[in-house]
């Protein structure tokens, strides 16, 4: 069985790895007879290797899940919830920004990625991690920043970071020291700096996050798709992703002063070509929708223009 304690109380699930995205990975911690599941994964993975982790504790799956909660709301983090909610009756809670697409995950496609009418029609037999086809979920919770989730005698705070999705969230293991870091830390495999955001997010947001959650001097780091990080190697992990933000959106720069002006698609093209920076892969997708995240970000700041969908330095 994929099942790996990290400490006790904490315990890792594994799912399978996927070129691009790592592996599919979700969580559980238990305390006192009760345990809650953090990311359920896609509608296939880890799926039944969850409720197996459960039963291996000696725990119920039908009486004693308190919860089912998601970092954010994308495909391979919600597709296992409606599976799992059958299975266990928990619970569902997640950000009040990602809940639309939890009940809705069409919208996924419709609002979160900056996608072409054949790129639309592409995503229907698309065979990604972040293919959505799962049936939607109303959430039985919705969270907000600053809110605590109770497992036995643990208590888990809610941190709203914003960045890679709007309503992405991570989660602080009081007193463990321990981060549930979802994909807005090494959201792709041992490199931090390549990640990318869908249209809802904001890299400002990700980099304040980040600098926030660098303070907490957490020892055991958990992303989603990343091995476990460890003491030391946390603090890494922080730096790396918040250069990663900056070298992009450098690189952003660089391309738009060597055109002198840029749309979307010859950023991305330039980009890809130059290999200047690690890139977000695994659907076609995701880089520019980034992009497009990015300008909104350095155009906040000062730094570009956009008219009529060419971009200029400011």
């Amino acid at each position: 069985m994929p099942l790996s304690e990290i400490i006790p109380g904490v315990q890792l699930v594994k799912g399978k790895f996927v070129d691009g995205f790592g592996f599919l990975t979700s969580y559980l911690v238990h305390d006192g007879g009760e345990v809650l599941v953090i990311d359920p994964g896609t509608a296939g993975h880890p799926g039944g290797e969850i409720v197996k982790a459960i039963e291996s504790l000696g725990l119920s799956p039908r009486h004693d899940v308190v919860g089912i909660v998601c970092t954010h709301g994308h495909p391979d983090h919600i597709g296992g919830v409606w599976r799992l909610k059958r299975q266990t009756g928990a619970l569902v809670m997640i950000h009040e920004h990602d809940a639309d697409v939890m009940e809705t995950p069409s919208l996924f496609i419709e609002r979160r990625l900056r996608l072409s009418r054949a790129g639309r029609l592409a995503m229907k037999v698309d065979k990604s991690p972040i293919r959505v086809n799962f049936r939607g979920v109303k959430p039985d919770c919705i969270l907000k920043h600053g809110d605590e989730i109770r497992v036995g005698s643990y208590s888990l705070r809610v941190m709203n970071s914003g960045g890679h999705s709007k309503g992405h969230c991570m989660f602080y293991l009081t007193g463990k020291r321990v981060l549930f870091s979802g994909d807005e830390v090494n959201n792709y495999p041992n490199d931090a700096r390549r990640f990318y955001v869908d249209l809802s997010g904001s890299l400002s947001a990700k980099v304040t996050a980040l600098e926030a959650a660098s303070k907490l001097k957490t020892e055991y780091l958990l992303p989603a798709h990343d091995i476990p990080h460890i003491l030391t190697d946390v603090s890494l992990q922080f730096s790396e992703a918040i250069d990663g933000v900056r070298q992009f959106q450098d690189a952003i720069l660089r391309v738009i002063s060597g055109r002198g002006d840029a749309d979307i698609d010859q950023i991305a093209f330039d980009l890809r070509r130059t290999h200047g920076v690690p890139l977000p892969t695994g659907h076609e997708a995701l880089l520019p929708t980034t992009i497009e995240v990015a300008l909104r970000t350095l155009e906040s700041a000062g730094r570009v223009e956009g008219e009529n969908g060419a971009w200029t330095l400011a």
